[in-house]
């Protein structure tokens, strides 16, 4: 059986919202499985993604008011 932890522990691991995590599995970032109306992260694509970025939020993953400005395709702004 996978380990699993909760999105509001992968939230603050990533130093980040529960929303934020819910958008990595959306676009693929971290696995994830809706169970008993809550979220749970399969914590291997957790140590994936810290060991990844050092420990925050993916890089291809823009914040509002990104001064990229679209050039990176995401469609934030």
């Amino acid at each position: 059986m996978k380990e699993k932890v909760s999105i509001s522990s992968v939230a603050e691991t990533l130093n980040t919202t529960p929303l934020n995590v819910l958008m990595h599995v959306k676009r693929g970032i971290l696995a994830g499985t809706e169970e008993e109306g809550g979220w749970m992260i399969d914590k291997a694509s957790l140590n994936a993604l810290v060991a990844k970025t050092g420990g925050s939020k993916a890089d291809d993953v823009c914040a509002r008011g990104c001064v990229k400005k679209h050039v990176c395709g995401g469609g934030c702004g």
